[in-house]
């Protein structure tokens, strides 16, 4: 396990300022509790004159802003002041009662000490020097109620039970944060790097399949050319395609990432990058050279952003390859339609035709170089073939 001091600066400082906005919360939240329960205690009926009730009132609204701002702009002063204002406040609830205090005045007085002032214990807990603090303003609350107890009140003992148990609480939820902090940071770093390392290997493999696509696109290709001595295709279109090819491998090696138009043309620009009708005809005349005639039907405009034209227009270009290998025929039609949601394309030729549940899922051409391609883009491939009886893709890419 990894221990907070091996973290990043960066790291340590992000969880450092979570759990100090964590304390001060805390601190603003038991603060605050007491002192409107102390507000409550003073204003029920006969617990203490209305005068004195309001002037007290008017110390419960100090002592509020106090802790608003010692939680939200911290600094010794704010805490000081905190602490005098409570301090006042029970003096100012003891006094006109003569000592004598009543079940409301000692339940405020109470209040007041354990959460008012004891709130402070929570952030008082990241160093021996503030817990020193926290000692001194404890003891110093005590003694004071101790002092004000004139009279030997029996609501003295209870009161300072509370204020004894506030103190407790306060300070052991502040240790408790604080103890977990190191753990936090531990189980966060360690889901962190689970996640990079999960990142880093889809990443590879969808690298690993953008690689087969590129070389079963291009490469495979000409091989397949090459493996049927290149019947129907001129010698000079060969001849490029190798040359292109070659060009590709030597990218490859040297660490490029080209992306192909299509099958024998390579290039470092991105196929969105390019009109839509001079792929088109890019893909007729290739093809044209290779002996398959491809008729085009529709509109020549696709409104896809780029990365789904790009996947669009390679799928396409894999089916027309398709065709030309295994189909037996020297004639395709494409069809082109755009909705204004979908964009459709429909590659049909009237060859041998195949039964598509006879291909086996792990074949990498058609399932990888179409289907997978354009389902990553956001599209689906539908496939209508028989045995001699055609066959008809249909692309399909949502805008």
């Amino acid at each position: 396990m990894m221990s907070p001091s091996r973290l990043s600066t960066e790291e340590r400082d992000r969880f450092s300022w979570q759990l100090a906005r964590l304390l001060f919360r805390t601190t603003r939240l038991f603060g605050i509790s007491g002192a409107a329960v102390a507000a409550v205690c003073i204003w029920l009926p006969g617990a203490m004159p209305a005068t004195n009730a309001i002037a007290c009132s008017s110390l419960l609204v100090a002592l509020t802003a106090t802790q608003l701002l010692m939680t939200h702009r911290p600094h010794p002063f704010w805490m000081v002041l905190t602490i005098s204002i409570g301090l006042c406040l029970m003096a100012g609830i003891h006094m006109p009662a003569g000592g004598q205090l009543n079940v409301a005045t000692a339940s405020a007085i109470a209040a007041i000490g354990a959460w008012g002032i004891g709130s402070i214990a929570t952030i008082l807990v990241s160093s021996w020097g503030q817990i020193l603090c926290l000692l001194m303003a404890f003891a110093f609350t005590v003694s004071y109620l101790l002092l004000l107890n004139t009279r030997n009140d029996p609501h003295t003992p209870t009161v300072l039970v509370f204020v004894l148990a506030g103190w407790a609480i306060s300070t052991l939820f502040g240790i408790w944060l604080r103890s977990s902090f190191p753990r936090v940071m531990r189980r966060v770093s360690s889901i962190g790097r689970a996640h990079n390392v999960e990142r880093r290997a889809s990443e590879t493999e969808a690298q690993r399949h953008r690689d087969a696509r590129l070389l079963h696109d291009t490469v495979l290709a000409t091989l397949t050319l090459l493996a049927h001595s290149g019947v129907g295709v001129p010698v000079e279109s060969m001849r490029a395609q190798a040359e292109s090819d070659g060009l590709l491998l030597k990218r490859l090696r040297l660490g490029e990432t080209p992306q192909p138009r299509s099958s024998g043309e390579y290039t470092l620009t991105n196929t969105a990058e390019l009109s839509l009708g001079g792929t088109l005809e890019a893909l007729k005349g290739r093809f044209g050279s290779m002996g398959l005639d491809i008729e085009w039907h529709g509109s020549g405009q696709i409104g896809l952003p780029g990365t789904k034209l790009e996947a669009f227009i390679l799928a396409l270009s894999e089916c027309l390859e398709n065709v030309r290998r295994h189909s037996g025929v020297s004639e395709a039609h494409v069809t082109l339609s755009d909705d204004g949601e979908m964009v459709r394309g429909v590659v049909t030729d009237a060859g041998s035709g195949f039964d598509p549940a006879t291909v086996p899922d792990g074949k990498l051409g058609f399932a990888d170089s179409v289907v997978a391609r354009v389902r990553d883009a956001g599209g689906s491939v539908r496939v209508f073939s028989a045995p001699s009886a055609g066959t008809t893709v249909v692309l399909e890419m949502r805008k």
